[in-house]
């Protein structure tokens, strides 16, 4: 539960906010990946993602 992880048709692994902004990239949410890769913006993205993974469970009550 701690970071999702996802692997492409290639073998390519994503693990955390790399693997939410492949999966939006697939679903057509091109401009919001693109937004979250600035390096300012990615950052925050990057430890907001890691705060919310830590406490998924206890958020989903």
């Amino acid at each position: 539960m701690g970071q999702l992880r996802l692997k492409d048709r290639n073998g390519q692994w994503y693990v955390g906010t790399d693997a939410s902004r492949a999966l939006y990239a697939i679903l057509g949410y091109r401009r919001l990946v693109r937004l979250s890769c600035l390096p300012g913006l990615r950052r925050v993205m990057d430890a907001g993602y890691r705060f919310f993974a830590r406490r998924r469970v206890r958020l989903g009550r």
